[in-house]
Order: structure tokens, then C-alpha cells, then sequence
């Protein structure tokens, strides 16, 4: 009767512990299903099939599987699928375990911002009516402009108020009378997006909040979304919606929370890493990552854009002023960096440093900088790492062994029942590992240690740093051999990137005075095991100093000061920048990284000292 007409068949998939029901075509996976209708479930590799991020379970009704490695057996007996790799054919019912959801993070977005004077791109002028027509003669105009100025203009009003800016030569707004004068500062990260809600007027950050980039459920790491974008055919689209989505949420919250509209908003500056500079403007990425043989340049001047063309919930002729790039390694994101630690305006080379997946470096002064991305890899978000997860409720950010016992004390987020290991938790844990004897200088297990919480599972050893019992997860929570190398495979880069830059200007830890560290990383990094464990050199002469959100900085600086756009726009131009990748040191440098802590002159005196440290015994 039908012939061969196709009929699209709906089922339900319930969500737990959420408790919700959605309806999805026949042959969508779980993780299509939770994407659309925002449910949080974890993907590094983008719905790949990769990570095994995406563990959930079928507690009712059957799913059309395709075969993984990454389950183990007890594990699939217990229902366990992939998200990713599981159709549904009928109504099912969905558990998301604690450690596959995308929880709710730990999130950093102060920064120390150095005493400015405000000079803002926009402004607010009352002038007679009679003198309305001259400035909107003078200035551009849009369309709804136009016809609110002849709105206003027909009330018989002596005074009337406009929004301008005096940067793009154009009339924002118009009003009856004054009013407030708001600005938002963004700083779009690969794992959360954090923005600043801004008094213009009085010069003034109101609020921050910060959100998880909803990127996210596309894929943890920008490759993989780089490539979601290359496979879809709306995949820019998808992504460039996700961003302007999460910003959308927290312009809301603050709209509510201080009781004013989001056409109050007048201007907005973001600032970001190359990658998610193009997904929020709108371009292609994939250029950047076409070929790693060869460098590749991208524009070092901003982009202006307006509010109407990316929908976010401000003003519609609000202006958008993206920070300017220097490099496919080197974005916005380190721009803002520099100019909220003042990096450009020091007389001595320093070092500033924003520790993250892909890990920033920068040596310079005033009239020169050289810079350079590390590609330390997702093992700091929990990626490849056996209980890895990121900074969420119940991850374990901090961790101190007893040298008596061996025993591993620790700090899980919000002090909950832990779930995993946040990155700051790793780096703790392989510094207590490594100075109580337990690992040697490759990071392997003493095989001869009576350490109680030292086992071997089958062919692999692995140190109990939970107890199941313990546990939000039901089941202990360990490190593994494998578990240290990736670990100390991303501090080697990351040390690899800072020696290169030192190398490359004649330079030595002892030339080093101060050392900035930006990103909400590096506020709850404890940088004493980071020196321990040889991701940052002992710099013996330097001072340190915590920035914060240096991104979120430079948009809140470039907002309220021209000055600082400027400066921001020189910085761009100055900044050189090196591709480890391509650099014929960059081997030599990452492998040296492998012995702790690592190279004598990169740790003048804790390498010779660590060497000093003897295996653990019952008795020590």
C-alpha cells in the first residue's frame, strides 16, 4: 500500500538520574539523543567510539550495539554500552553513571586585574533634541535605530540620550532618558566558558559566572571538533550555536540576578584560543590543522562583529570585539594573558605560562615576545587516565601520601564521595608517589615495595587511592603504570615548550625574575609538586605570581580602555611563535622529560636531590 515509502518509527529513551524521557527516531544512538536534548554525558572523542568516556547503562529494553574493546566483561554483564555506539530500536530506560556525566564544574573565572582608568569604547551622551538629526548625520545608524530615534523625537522631549561608539562611528541606541551602561567580557575556553558582566560607566566588573562550554558533548578536544564540523553538513553551524547558547544562559542568569535587559548591554569582548576564535566567528577551522609539517598564519587583526549576527541575548547593535590571534597555536586567549599580567609593559624578560590541554608559554618584555603551545594532551582533563574525570563535584583535586604508611589522604571537590581524579589530583599524586619512594625516575612501581596499596592486576601494577567503599562509584579508585606515563608524557611537553623558549633566547633558569601563572588551572595547581614531578622549572630567582583568568582579563581590559585594545592589537603583531611540533630540539627536550624531574639545568638542585630518595619500606 505504502510501496516503498519509508516510515520513521519513535521511541522513548528515559534518562536516569534525571529523570527524563525523550523521543528519538528509530537507529538514533544514546548520545544523538542526549546531544539534542542537552542531557550531559561525556565524549573526549566526539561520539567516535574512542574514549570510553561514554559508559552508560541499559537498564530496560535493548539497544542495537556495535562491539567495543573498551568494556570488560563484568562490565557488559552488568548492562554497560557505549553511548556512541548504541541504537535504539525501542523504549528504553538509560542510567548515567556520576562518572560519565558531565557534572557540575568546579569553575575559576576571578583575575587580578591591574589599576586601569577607564576608557571605554562606548559611551552615553545627553544632548538637546534639536541636535539628535547632526549626530545621527555624523554617526552610522541602523535600520530600528532610525526609527527609535523618530520615535523618541515625536514625544516632544527637550533632552534625549544615545548610546555610542566612538571606535566603529556609529549610534548604538537611543533613549528617553539615561540609563545603564552595561558591557560583557567573555572568555571562550575549550572546557568552559567564562564571562564577566560589566558597569561601563562606573568601571566596574558586576559579576562573573562560568559554565561548561556545551561544546562539549561534541567532543572534549578541539580536534574533535574540528572534525564534527568537517563531517556535518551544519556542523559550523551546531558549533558556533553551542557557544552563543552557553553565553546566552549566563547573560540570562545576570539579567535576572540584577534586574536589568540584556538590551542594556552594549558592547561585548571576547577572547579565546585560535580554535574556538573561528567556531565563535563563524569560520572554518579546519585550516589550522590541514598539516602539522608546515606552519601555517592567520590573520593578527580583530574581528568585529555585531550581536544581531551571532544572536546573543544583548543589544542587537551591540558590537562584538574579538580579541586578535597570533598564531594556529597562540590565540586571543594568550593575548589577553599578557596584557593582565602586564608582561608587555615589564623591562625584564619573564616567563607567563597558562597551564590546560594545550599548555601556553610565553617569554617577553616590553617590545618582544616568543611564544609557543604545548601540547600536553588531555590527561590534565582526565582523558587516557583509568579514573581521570575533570574539575566536577566528587573529583579528588588534591592528594597527600603518608610516608609512614604509605596511605593515601585526599581532597575531592564540594567534599564529596570522589569519583575520579581531576588533573591538579594527578599532578599531586605523582609528586607524593615519586618523593615517598614508591615510583622510581621512569615513574614505574618499585616491583619489590610492601607497600599495601601497591597491586598487581594481572600483567599491570597499580596504587589504591580509594577504597571502593569509599567511593561514589562503587569500585576502587586507582593510578596505573599507564596512568603515570600519560602523565608524565604531558608535563614533558609541557617542560619541553618552556626550555625551547629559554634555549631560544640565550636564556637560564637563573635569567628568569618572575613567572606568571595564568588559567583556572593553574590557581589550583599546587606548583610545588608540578616542580617536583619536572613539568615547570625550579626557577630559583623567580618570584610567582597567580593571575587568574588572564583571558577573561584581557576582554574585561579591552572593554573599558582603548588603550588596552591597542595594546592588545600590538601585542598580536609582536608576539613570534614556534611550533614545538616543527622545532628540531622539541625530541630531544620531550624525551629528556621522562626521567624525573628532569634535565640538571632546568632543576639546579631537586635533581640531584631526588636522587637521594630510596624506596619505600614497611619500616621507613
Amino acid at each position: 500500500m505504502f510501496g516503498g515509502l519509508k516510515i520513521n518509527t519513535e521511541h522513548t529513551i528515559r534518562f536516569l538520574p534525571h529523570n527524563i524521557n525523550v523521543k528519538v527516531v528509530k537507529g538514533t544512538t544514546i548520545l544523538e539523543a542526549a546531544i539534542k536534548y542537552g542531557i550531559g554525558i561525556r565524549s573526549v572523542c566526539g561520539g567516535k567510539g574512542l574514549c570510553g568516556k561514554c559508559r552508560v547503562i541499559v537498564r530496560r529494553g535493548r539497544v542495537e550495539v556495535r562491539e567495543s574493546n573498551l568494556l570488560k566483561r563484568e562490565e557488559l554483564e552488568r548492562g554497560y554500552v557505549l553511548a556512541c555506539l548504541a541504537k535504539v530500536v525501542e523504549d528504553v530506560e538509560v542510567e548515567v553513571p556520576a562518572d560519565s556525566q558531565i557534572g557540575r564544574p568546579k569553575l575559576h573565572s576571578s583575575v587580578v586585574l591591574p589599576s586601569i582608568k577607564p576608557k571605554p569604547m562606548i559611551r552615553q551622551e545627553v544632548l538637546p533634541i534639536h541636535n539628535l538629526l547632526n549626530t545621527l548625520r555624523t554617526y552610522a545608524s541602523s535600520k530600528d535605530v532610525l526609527e527609535k530615534a523618530y520615535e523618541v523625537s515625536s514625544k516632544g522631549l527637550e533632552k534625549v540620550s544615545i548610546i555610542l561608539n566612538d571606535t566603529r562611528k556609529k549610534v548604538i541606541d537611543v533613549s528617553e532618558g539615561e540609563k545603564g551602561l552595561y558591557g560583557l567580557a567573555v572568555d571562550i575556553g575549550t572546557t568552559k566558558i567564562a564571562v564577566a558582566l560589566v558597569d561601563v560607566i562606573g568601571g566596574r566588573v558586576l559579576d562573573t559566572a562560568s559554565e561548561f562550554n556545551r561544546q562539549l558533548i561534541y567532543g572534549e578536544d578541539v580536534i574533535s571538533r574540528i572534525r564534527f564540523v568537517l563531517d556535518r553538513a551544519d556542523g559550523l553551524k551546531e558549533m558556533q550555536k553551542a557557544v552563543i547558547d552557553t553565553i546566552n544562559t549566563i547573560i540570562d542568569t545576570f539579567c535576572k540576578k540584577y534586574r536589568i535587559s540584556g538590551e542594556d548591554i552594549y558592547m561585548v569582548t571576547t577572547a579565546g584560543n585560535t580554535v574556538m576564535t573561528y567556531l565563535f566567528v563563524g569560520l572554518n577551522p579546519y585550516p589550522l590543522i590541514r598539516s602539522f609539517k608546515e606552519r601555517v598564519e592567520v590573520s593578527r587583526t580583530p574581528y568585529w562583529l555585531e550581536a544581531r549576527d551571532v544572536g546573543l541575548n544583548v543589544n542587537r547593535n551591540s558590537d562584538v570585539y574579538v580579541l586578535p590571534c597570533a598564531g594556529r597555536f597562540l590565540g586571543g586567549d594568550v593575548v589577553g594573558d599578557i596584557i593582565t599580567a602586564g608582561l608587555n609593559f615589564s623591562e625584564e624578560p619573564a616567563l607567563l605560562i597558562d597551564i590546560g590541554t594545550n599548555t601556553e608559554v610565553v617569554i617577553g618584555c616590553r617590545d618582544w615576545f616568543l611564544g609557543t603551545t604545548a601540547p600536553a594532551g588531555p590527561a590534565f582533563e582526565g582523558w587516557g587516565l583509568t579514573h581521570g574525570v575533570r574539575a566536577i563535584t566528587g573529583a579528588i583535586e588534591s592528594v597527600i601520601i603518608d610516608p609512614k604508611t604509605c596511605k593515601a589522604s585526599y581532597r575531592a571537590i564540594d567534599n564529596a564521595r570522589p569519583i575520579g581524579v581531576c588533573g591538579s589530583g594527578y599532578i599531586d599524586l605523582l609528586a607524593q608517589l615519586f618523593i615517598n619512594g614508591l615510583i622510581d625516575v621512569f615513574g614505574k612501581f618499585y616491583r619489590d615495595s610492601d607497600c599495601p596499596y601497591i597491586r598487581k592486576r594481572g600483567e599491570k601494577y597499580e596504587y589504591v587511592i580509594v577504597p571502593a567503599e569509599e567511593s561514589a562509584i562503587g569500585k576502587d579508585i586507582v593510578v596505573t603504570e599507564e596512568d603515570l606515563y600519560n602523565i608524565i608524557d604531558s608535563k614533558s611537553s609541557v617542560c619541553s615548550a618552556v626550555s625551547i623558549l629559554l634555549k631560544k633566547m640565550l636564556l637560564t633558569v637563573y635569567d628568569i625574575k618572575r613567572v606568571y601563572v595564568c588559567g583556572a588551572f593553574g590557581n589550583y595547581l599546587n606548583l610545588n609538586s608540578a616542580m617536583t614531578i619536572g613539568m615547570i622549572p625550579e626557577f630559583t630567582n623567580a618570584s610567582i605570581e597567580y593571575i587568574g583568568n588572564g583571558s577573561l582579563g584581557g576582554a574585561i581590559l579591552t572593554l573599558l580602555s582603548k588603550d588596552y585594545r591597542v595594546e592588545a592589537e600590538r601585542v598580536a603583531k609582536l608576539l613570534a611563535s614556534i611550533e614545538l611540533l616543527l622545532d628540531p630540539d622539541f625530541m630531544d627536550e620531550y624525551q629528556a622529560g621522562f626521567m624525573l624531574p628532569g634535565k640538571k639545568e632546568l632543576f639546579p638542585t631537586w635533581r640531584d636531590a631526588s636522587r637521594g630518595i630510596k624506596p619505600w619500606r614497611r619500616h621507613n
